[in-house]
């Protein structure tokens, strides 16, 4: 006979009673339960109150052994406005790309939101240029013998740039929102190892106040501010990637004050995106261009740029020709570019290039027919002809993927890669009932419209697709900031498009089990494998050492399953002024602007 969820409650209560229980595994087994209605009452009850106690419902850290100072890097203060051939005045100029569809830390997921939020902002932590982390709103932390409590020390006289100071309930409050489903982050799932935080992400928003209000209780006791400058973050199980997620946008300590006064789209003002990084931000013209000037007061000491401007330009051609006219101080080049650049005398001295952490693929709805079936989705994947690509469009930048992981990651496998063959292709596809293409629905391409290199890409695996499946795609061009909004929306509407990832932290989490892993907005609609998700959840729980092969498993048994078909691993091009001084370089990139952007400066002229 299965025990009812208020039976099993009742038993763990007791044991929490009679103390065979720690209060921590408590919080664990409850949030595992979903803390219904039903034990909200019977909590209450066993409390003796007429409400859910929070201590009752909330435990706090048991003894977990003596916590240790948690190893963090150094990052060296060294501002771009102190060196001695400095521009005092120094104006830079970068494309964002299209517009944002976010600016919210706790909600955004893209590169250009990362970028604008990351002038503005300091995270708990931050990574140093070999990737390890380091100090930085936090200035040291310990954390318990068993991996499970990290307790962050907020840095001293660390203030807003309004003046107002950062304490640890702004990073607690940050943090914590994250998790909201009423937020609903598309970065929620870096924080299911805190207690209690994918029981209450996943909940209905809409659903039983009173159970919304137990589960939230359950991730306050879990992060929680012990004075103005102590954070307490209390997780599940030692998760070794733990102080990386620390470093992202996760943690920007967004003010509670602004945030909640001014509804979902508060960013939207600048007057509230008011942040504690080397920036803020002094006006936004949506569509056109955001303008920073320095932030005097920050940590790390006064950056080297006088005033940073992002403009916003979907055409890489556009981009391209705005540099060499002396628009931009640095723009990334499309590869499709590459010859053209090695053949001007000038650019081809400006240009520098580096091993990238990123990966390319084809999204397919797989909810939508035909793509609901693995079979097509392998056809696909099969018919890609990537070396093709590569050396033809891409003009020898990259190299040729067939799983997500890129060579260098620490779980990269061979076992199964998604590999070009043609009978293979067409055999599946006509498993799945469309023998030489006959009867499948044409699809759209999705590319950035007024992109060339986009539409390149499109056109050829456009065509490639026809030559071997016999299949009808048509390359659709459409707005850069609406296929973001579609993307960051998982809309439905969405079939088939270009889906990227670019490495957050150097850990196979932050890649299978962040992007196609249980909780994850990035992967296509449709994909939620249990399979998948229980290898990445072990390996999520594992020391690195031991969790490596649970995630090669798992990126093999993903590029089998096919929810998407990887093409090319990426390469870094970049083109810099050489006036452009200061900055730091990392092993997968030439231009840090996320960490260490104060360090920049120009020389005069």
């Amino acid at each position: 006979m299965r025990r009812t969820k208020h039976e099993s409650l009742q038993e763990i209560f007791a044991k929490l009673q009679r103390g065979d229980m720690s209060r921590r595994a408590f919080m664990r087994q409850a949030s595992a339960l979903g803390i219904g209605g039903a034990a909200a009452a019977f909590l209450s009850q066993a409390a003796g109150t007429a409400q859910v106690a929070t201590p009752a419902a909330s435990p706090v850290a048991s003894p977990v052994g003596e916590g240790a100072a948690l190893a963090l890097a150094e990052i060296a203060m060294n501002p771009g406005s102190e060196q001695p051939d400095a521009d005092p005045e120094a104006v830079v100029t970068i494309n964002l790309g299209s517009e944002i569809d976010t600016g919210d830390p706790q909600v955004l997921a893209f590169l250009n939101e990362i970028e604008i939020s990351s002038k503005v902002y300091t995270p708990l932590l931050a990574l140093n240029e070999e990737n390890l982390p380091a100090g930085a709103g936090a200035e040291s932390a310990t954390v318990s013998a068993d991996g499970t409590v990290y307790t962050f020390t907020i840095r001293e006289g660390m203030t807003y740039s309004d003046g107002v100071p950062v304490t640890a309930q702004n990073y607690a409050y940050a943090i914590k929102r994250a998790l909201s489903p009423v937020v609903a982050g598309n970065y929620s799932n870096t924080l299911y190892a805190v207690t209690g935080g994918q029981a209450w992400r996943e909940a209905d928003p809409e659903g039983d106040a009173a159970e919304l209000q137990v589960l939230e209780d359950v991730v306050s006791e879990s992060i929680r501010a012990l004075d103005d400058r102590t954070l307490q973050i209390t997780l599940d199980f030692a998760a070794g990637y733990f102080p990386y997620v620390m470093a992202i946008w996760v943690t920007y300590p967004v003010r509670e004050d602004l945030v909640e006064a001014n509804g979902a789209d508060w960013w939207r003002d600048i007057a509230n995106y008011v942040g504690n990084g080397p920036f803020r931000v002094t006006s936004h013209t949506e569509g056109q261009e955001w303008t920073f000037e320095r932030n005097e007061t920050y940590f790390r000491g006064v950056p080297g740029i006088a005033t940073l401007i992002f403009r916003e330009i979907d055409s890489s051609e556009t981009e391209l020709l705005a540099y060499q006219q002396g628009e931009f101080d640095l723009m990334g080049p499309a590869s499709s570019q590459l010859p053209q650049i090695e053949a001007d005398p000038t650019l081809s001295g400006e240009l520098q290039r580096s091993v990238g952490a990123s990966t390319s693929w084809f999204a397919m709805n797989n909810t939508a027919a035909p793509f609901d079936q693995v079979e097509v989705r392998q056809a696909f994947a099969a018919a890609l002809n990537r070396e093709q690509f590569v050396n033809q469009i891409s003009a020898g930048v990259g190299i040729p993927a067939g799983t997500l992981l890129y060579p260098g990651n620490p779980a990269y496998q061979e076992e199964y890669q998604q590999t070009f063959d043609e009978a293979r292709a067409q055999e599946l596809l006509a498993t799945a009932g469309f023998p030489g293409g006959e009867g499948f629905p044409p699809q759209q391409l999705l590319y950035i419209a007024d992109d060339a290199s986009s539409q390149q890409r499109a056109t050829f695996f456009a065509e490639n697709l026809s030559q071997v499946l016999g299949v009808q795609i048509e390359p659709t061009p459409i707005d850069g900031a609406q296929l973001q909004s579609l993307r960051t929306n998982r809309d439905p509407s969405l079939i088939f498009w270009v889906g990227d990832w670019f490495e957050d932290y150097p850990h196979p989490q932050n890649w299978l089990s962040l992007v196609f892993g249980p909780g994850t907005t990035r992967a296509p609609l449709g994909w939620d494998d249990p399979t998948f998700n229980d290898l990445v959840t072990q390996a999520d729980q594992l020391p690195i050492d031991e969790a490596i092969p649970l995630y090669q498993q798992a990126d093999a048994y993903l590029a089998e399953q096919a929810p998407v078909a990887f093409f090319r691993h990426g390469e870094n091009l970049v083109l810099i002024k050489p006036n452009l001084l200061g900055y730091v370089t990392y092993p997968t990139t030439i231009v840090d602007t996320v960490y260490q952007a104060e360090k920049i400066y120009k020389t005069a002229g």
